[in-house]
């Protein structure tokens, strides 16, 4: 993932609400009164074995290991909370996965080359022949087109459909799960990223920033750049795109208005860029050491450098504010809510490994603090914790089994302006809706959404969901 009151702007979704919000010492998303989420770091094993779960901040050692040993593991691909299961990649290129509630592994997919996971919990798997597998709810399912070369960039979307970034002759993006699949799309060369919903890709083509819109008929646009693009990423809501150039530049682009709002200035050029996924910073890998810039993203200015590797899994930032770094043979624990950043744990031996946060812990695992099941909201509380719906009509901008899923997303549409809450479920077979509102009418509630930005249905508690 996977959220932060320290979004730049409250232009989440609506750029007309922007709004800058100050520094706060606090874990993002919390009120002095709310309980901190569910948090915890998946160890996985590089050279084989079992599985640790790590206890945030202080990276000390929970009692919960895996029942089974793993084989050695090439990455972590990813977590599907819905059903309690972690999916890695196996050194021989196999996909293996661990059940959360049970401890169990298996061997799952063979003959693997990449994988990714939707924002959904979809998983998606290329395999020697570019095959693409798709795998739902533990069911895999072939797509009947094959990739025309090995991704280099695979990136899941809504409603288990998956663009898939390749490069052979030329550079193109195909779209994968569609009701009528559409033809490659040629795209200029360049890094490329893309939205945590998938809903647009980007790609960094110096002279410009090439935005391709899979929902919008394949529509390509261009936006001009000074200093030649040479890395892209998305703020965690969408609604930023962050820009290195060759100028030690880190531009600040309003992703609806297209416009330039800040320039960063960095120690120098940049190379990869990774946000953390709740807004609040923005981690620059520094090509000529190894060590990281941290950008604040509250603030839009560079606040200072650390000394760390650069991974695949790390550096990350967990749900805490806890920024995990691999330095020599270590892995550390830094506290980014405190002056001076101070290591608050450390795994001796750990780099070797392969580490993954989790919205999970054992103890917690069922249910997530911020979305209890209880209509009582604790006072002040920004999360917007499940409750029973009172009258009025709500935009649904999801629906999801996983409670804590929903409560991060429904934090980072408050921290953002929006109106947003979880709805707790009727009903064993209903889902957490992250809703917004309530309005006081539909024409009202529709107006919103047409400025949205991205898909909603009209929720009346009384009746079904309608667009």
């Amino acid at each position: 993932m996977q959220s932060g009151p320290f979004l730049a702007c409250a232009g989440l979704l609506i750029a007309t609400l922007g709004c800058r919000k100050a520094p706060d010492s606090r874990p993002a998303g919390l009120s002095v009164a709310t309980p901190a989420p569910p948090s915890s770091v998946l160890r996985l094993p590089g050279q084989g074995g079992l599985a640790q779960v790590y206890r945030l901040p202080t990276l000390a050692a929970a009692s919960w290991r895996s029942d089974v040993k793993f084989p050695p593991v090439a990455r972590s691909i990813g977590a599907d909370l819905d059903q309690r299961l972690v999916y890695a990649l196996s050194q021989k290129g196999d996909i293996v996965v661990l059940d959360l509630q049970r401890g169990g592994v298996r061997p799952y997919l063979a003959r693997v080359r990449d994988a990714a996971m939707g924002p959904d919990g979809t998983l998606f798997s290329v395999d020697d022949s570019n095959l693409v597998t798709q795998t739902v709810r533990r069911t895999p399912t072939p797509f009947r087109t094959r990739l025309s070369g090995r991704p280099r960039g695979l990136y899941g979307m809504r409603d288990q459909e998956l663009m898939a970034v390749t490069s052979t002759a030329r550079t193109s993006v195909t779209l994968l799960g569609t009701d009528r699949p559409e033809p490659p799309r040629t795209l200029p060369a360049g890094l490329t990223a893309a939205t945590y919903w998938g809903d647009l890709l980007a790609v960094a083509a110096d002279s410009a920033v090439v935005l391709y819109d899979p929902r919008g008929a394949g529509t390509v646009r261009s936006l001009r750049i000074s200093g030649h693009a040479r890395s892209v990423v998305f703020s965690p809501s969408g609604h930023r795109i962050y820009v290195a150039d060759d100028e030690g530049r880190l531009q600040v682009i309003n992703r609806y208005t297209e416009e330039v709002v800040d320039r960063i200035r960095l120690p120098g050029r940049a190379g990869d860029l990774r946000p953390d996924p709740f807004g609040r910073w923005l981690l620059v890998r520094d090509p000529a050491a190894d060590s990281i810039w941290v950008v604040d993203l509250a603030n839009d200015k560079y606040v200072g450098a650390i000394q760390a590797e650069w991974r695949e899994d790390l550096p990350t930032i967990t749900n805490l504010q806890i920024l995990l770094i691999k330095r020599g043979t270590n892995v550390l624990a830094l506290d980014l809510t405190r002056a001076g950043w101070p290591a608050v744990g450390t795994v001796p031996g750990g780099a070797k490994d392969l580490w993954l946060p989790l919205a999970w812990t054992p103890e917690t695992g069922t249910a997530n603090p911020e979305v209890a099941e209880t209509t009582a909201v604790a006072p002040g509380d920004t999360a917007g914790a499940a409750k029973a719906a009172p009258e009025g009509v709500y935009l649904q901008v999801s629906s999801s089994q996983n409670p804590e899923w929903a409560g991060e997303l429904a934090r980072q549409l408050k921290d953002a302006g929006l109106p947003a809450s979880v709805l707790r479920p009727k009903s064993p077979d209903d889902g957490y809706r992250v809703v917004l509102g309530p309005y006081a009418s539909r024409e009202e509630a529709e107006a919103t959404g047409k400025k949205l930005g991205r898909p909603f249905f009209i929720y009346q508690p009384d009746q079904s969901p309608s667009r």
